[in-house]
């Protein structure tokens, strides 16, 4: 009698997988972030399509005023727009979604067309807009319609909440089945990242408007070499001592998408090194180990860092002035040979990035302060 071999452990979760997804995954991710009464109620747009194959409600909370959000709702769009927030990769060609308000971009009107994904002639409709209050989309294909709702309102002092709802009808045709799972399975990945795009966004953008003037950009045409200042209204010696313990303070939100260690434990010195974790995409992550080359408190801080993709050196330089201190950053990074040819664009996608977050270290300072 022949005898069967006993199934491996992989074997045995196949017919678990859809069952979890279908009662645990996909529940969740099609009311993620979201509370029970914004689930439950109607918003604009809803009447466009009144009874949905699929609808997903998703929300977001928002440290800033709704004033500071709307404008990076309004210009959305792939394309020559703003980009979505989102993967940009995936909907905008790879070109970095805007990470600064354009003036140029901020009247849009019922019936203006924007661009779902780059390069592609299909559009959303603007359907109806309530400024600083809600935003409508809808697209229709082939008897298929889908549509878009974004639902600003005010959460407390400094605060918002941001309500995002997709319903669609699936188009009568031999694909609207693949069509409805491409939906079911994609349709999230996107959307959290659009949501959160829009909410760092808009806190960083509240805080720069607190915070004083935005960094400098001394070198904007060196690629992969980056010169940047900021004035400080802190001490040199409070300035030096946040950098030279740079992981107390970034990554201690996880949302940052940064976690860092440092070893050995104590006072930095040459030699001290730093491992950081940076989130690429959710459940990806990226190695980048550092050494401290340099340093003479409170004036100077250096350090060579290396990944698996890049290497590069960083140097922070403090210039004492009469209401603080001026932080200059020179960061310097170079791609293996191989890689080259990206350098324009790992340049376009960096550069806006480093602005940020020396504009945050400005903020985390005179906030202690």
């Amino acid at each position: 009698m022949r005898r069967h071999p006993a199934p491996t452990w992989g074997g045995r979760l196949v017919p678990v997988v859809p069952l979890l997804y279908l009662a645990v995954y996909r529940p969740w991710q099609l009311r993620w972030g979201a509370t029970r009464t914004e689930v439950a109620q109607r918003v604009p747009g809803d009447e466009i399509v009144p009874s949905p194959h699929w609808s997903a409600t998703r929300a977001v909370s928002i440290a800033a005023d709704p004033e500071d959000v709307w404008p990076w709702l309004v210009q959305m769009g792939a394309g020559d727009r703003a980009g979505w927030y989102s993967y940009d990769l995936v909907d905008n060609g790879g070109k970095p979604s805007a990470r600064e308000i354009r003036p140029d971009l901020q009247r849009l009107e019922v019936g203006d067309p924007v661009r779902l994904v780059a390069g592609s002639p299909a559009a959303f409709r603007v359907e109806s807009i309530d400024p600083g209050r809600s935003l409508v989309y809808a697209h229709s294909h082939d008897g298929g319609t889908v549509t878009a709702a974004l639902v600003l309102r005010p959460d407390g002092p400094g605060r918002s909440r941001l309500v995002h709802r997709v319903r669609f009808r699936i188009p009568p045709s031999p694909f609207a089945v693949g069509w409805a799972a491409l939906m079911d399975a994609g349709d999230f990945v996107m959307s959290r990242r659009m949501l959160l795009g829009i909410r760092d966004r808009a806190e960083r953008h509240a805080r720069r408007r607190r915070g004083g003037p935005p960094p400098e950009d001394e070198s904007p045409g060196a690629a992969m070499d980056f010169r940047l200042q900021i004035p400080v209204r802190r001490p040199p010696g409070a300035v030096f001592a946040l950098l030279a313990d740079v992981q107390e303070h970034v990554g201690a939100p996880a949302r940052t998408g940064v976690r860092m260690s440092k070893s050995p434990p104590g006072p930095t010195a040459e030699g001290t090194r730093w491992h950081e974790r940076v989130r690429l995409a959710p459940g990806w992550w990226m190695s980048v180990d550092s050494v401290v080359t340099a340093i003479e408190d409170p004036e100077l801080l250096g350090m060579d860092f290396r990944s698996a993709w890049f290497t590069g050196h960083l140097d922070y330089r403090i210039e004492s002035t009469p209401g603080g201190c001026l932080l200059r950053q020179h960061f310097v990074m170079r791609l293996p040979r191989p890689l080259q040819s990206w350098s324009a664009r790992v340049d376009a996608r960096l550069r806006p990035r480093l602005l940020d977050r020396l504009a945050d270290v400005r903020d985390a300072l005179e906030q202690d302060g």
